[in-house]
């Protein structure tokens, strides 16, 4: 069955090949506009490249370069070899398999200097099943980040790509970083990470496991660092699995479902959105919504906080029996950061 662009077989999703035609006969870009429409037709199957990024990387640089004002198309070797190199991938791009929701899902990643590569897999049936790769470079700030944090932004990063397939299942995550073993046996947690291992909450990622590099390779053709030394002694090491421990044993989200469902307000809510689980954003009668149980408000473009525009947000409705614990959770806990009243109460209200 041919759908936006894809076959759709038993076997799994694969791109149309009358559409892969349009690729394969491209001309060299000219301009960098040509450039821009290359990336636009490579882009749309990137899921079935694998290190997408990282090939197209001197294109990419081109355009970075037209938005510094040079709109010279400046031709290199290295545009010729991501040109061709995009075609043939995709000419001879795989099946990916279709997700097996009764089956956990493994993240096999891997972070460098410059980029970031993510293979989302499944394994049963004596047999590894590909979902789908990603990828995408660092930003300038991200660049500067330490080894350990790269590959923890890397899991936060894959685990919001993927987010339709994770979601409410299992995930095992593989990486050649050691320092994401290391994690469990962290003293302390920056606030950066904290922050990271909220997100990462939920998520239910059952275990952060040291692949190495030879084994790891479907996520590791991106250039490897050592690990700096400031991470080699694993008792100085501040890791983001620790955050996400100490997060996750805490049952906070746990407590709060409980006594969501313990308040006859909150609970009339639930039950109503039970009921009609569609939730329209603009609906001031009721704006809220349901994820995984647990009950959101929803806040829309005018929400602000201290002259600062926080957004359309999904906030998690805190019952009043919760509410003196969570402030002392994020003003006293050890991956709080230990902040003032202003900062503890926008660190929640951005939650």
């Amino acid at each position: 069955m041919r759908y936006l662009g894809h076959i759709i077989t038993q076997n799994g999703i694969k791109p149309d090949p009358d559409l892969i035609k349009s690729v394969t006969n491209f001309p060299q870009p000219k301009k960098i506009k040509d450039v821009q429409s290359f990336l636009g037709l490579t882009g749309y199957y990137r899921r079935f490249i694998k290190d997408y990024s990282k090939i197209a990387e001197p294109l990419q640089q081109q355009l970075r370069n037209s938005q510094k004002g040079n709109h010279h198309l400046n031709w290199s070797r290295g545009c010729t070899d991501a040109f061709e190199i995009l075609k043939k991938r995709l000419t001879n791009a795989p099946i990916m398999n279709t997700p097996n929701f009764e089956q956990p899902f493994i993240l096999e990643l891997d972070a460098c200097e410059y980029g970031m590569g993510a293979v989302l897999t499944q394994e049963y049936e004596e047999k590894k099943y590909v979902i789908a790769y990603a990828s995408r470079t660092l930003s300038t700030a991200e660049r500067n980040y330490g080894a350990t944090e790269r590959e923890a932004l890397a899991i936060v990063w894959a685990t919001k790509h993927f987010r339709p397939y994770l979601e409410g299942n299992k995930i095992y995550v593989r990486s050649d970083c050691k320092a994401l073993e290391w994690m469990r046996t962290a003293k302390d947690v920056t606030g950066r990470l904290a922050r990271w291992a909220m997100k990462l909450s939920a998520y239910q990622i059952e275990e952060i496991k040291y692949r190495p590099g030879k084994l790891n390779a479907n996520a590791d053709s991106l250039s490897r660092n050592p690990l700096p030394d400031d991470i080699v002694n694993q008792h100085e090491v501040s890791t983001i699995e620790t955050a996400v421990n100490l997060w996750q044993n805490t049952n906070i989200l746990k407590d709060i479902k409980e006594e969501q469902q313990a308040d006859p307000k909150l609970k009339q809510i639930i039950n109503f959105l039970e009921t009609k689980p569609t939730t329209d954003s603009n609906d001031k009668r009721n704006p809220h919504i349901l994820v995984n149980g647990l009950l959101y408000k929803i806040k829309n473009s005018n929400m602000h906080y201290n002259q600062r525009i926080i957004g359309e947000k999904h906030l998690l409705v805190i019952p009043k029996t919760m509410q003196n614990k969570l402030l002392e959770w994020a003003h006293d806990h050890p991956t709080a950061g230990h902040g003032g009243q202003q900062k503890t109460l926008f660190r929640l209200i951005t939650r």
